[in-house]
């Protein structure tokens, strides 16, 4: 079944002779309504860059704790991590508690999709869904912005249940951002705090590249996943556009569907 958020009225029962003569039918109603949920890619999570919060600022967002490296114990909150309960506490206390961790700070690492209507737009929301989930099960956060006819922000996912607003939104959304992305993204406030962003489209543009330097002064990273047909090879302009992007601080790499699992492996090695 396609992408989406399909409602089921009921079931329809007819019933004939042998021979067609006699028909009778009956409508049964149960309304249920089933969600289906992007095409999710199990993918290694590289984090874009990461260091441990000794001798540098601490970001807003935290993108990775040290699980190795337990630094002390706090009450236990919803959404937590069964693996980072305390078990010997709860055993003295019958009282959850949970671990608390030295964490590795990176900067605020940032996913942005563009919801332009293209041939491509179910694999960036694929991808989109794919790339969320490794982060959060990699115990990495992120924020989440999705731009279009609506716009959707979490500042941060860092566990199942923020996941599953993601996955739900990214469930039901459609192509609909009927202007040119840059300039939604010249009043997007969000951004300007963002210094680490991961970009998922199919269309790259100059003016998306110039937009972003304009409108995200703080990035000190920038990359962009850019989807394509796997028998699409890139043209002359095509390189030349990713070199304008290099040479304006924004990382550009094609990925295809088939691709989407080794994607953080790929970019890193190049």
């Amino acid at each position: 079944m396609p992408r989406g958020e399909h409602v089921l009225e009921g079931t329809t029962i007819e019933v004939s002779d042998l021979f067609g003569w006699m028909k009778k039918s009956i409508f049964i109603s149960n309304p249920k309504t089933l969600l289906v949920f992007p095409n999710l890619t199990d993918m290694i999570y590289i984090p874009m860059e990461t260091r441990y919060d000794q001798g540098a600022a601490a970001s807003r967002i935290q993108v990775m704790k040290d699980t190795t490296m337990a630094t002390g114990v706090r009450s236990y909150q919803p959404g937590d991590r069964v693996s980072w309960i305390h078990w010997k506490s709860f055993a003295r206390t019958q009282t959850l508690k949970t671990k608390e961790f030295e964490d590795r700070q990176s900067q605020d690492l940032f996913i942005l999709i563009d919801r332009t209507l293209t041939p491509m737009f179910e694999d960036v929301v694929d991808l989109s869904a794919s790339i969320m989930q490794a982060i959060v099960r990699h115990q990495a956060s992120s924020a989440f912005l999705s731009l279009g006819e609506d716009r959707f922000f979490l500042p941060n996912v860092e566990n199942e249940t923020q996941l599953h607003q993601v996955l739900y939104h990214l469930t039901k959304v459609q192509p609909d951002l009927n202007k040119p992305i840059e300039q939604v993204i010249s009043q997007e406030p969000a951004l300007a705090q963002a210094t680490s962003l991961l970009y998922i489209t199919s269309e790259l543009t100059h003016e998306w590249i110039d937009g972003i330097n304009r409108n995200a002064g703080n990035l000190r990273l920038c990359r962009c996943f850019v989807v394509k047909n796997k028998n699409e090879k890139p043209n002359k302009n095509e390189n030349a556009l990713y070199q304008y992007a290099k040479s304006r601080g924004v990382d550009a790499h094609n990925i295809t569907k088939d691709r989407f699992a080794q994607a953080f492996m790929e970019v890193n090695r190049s």
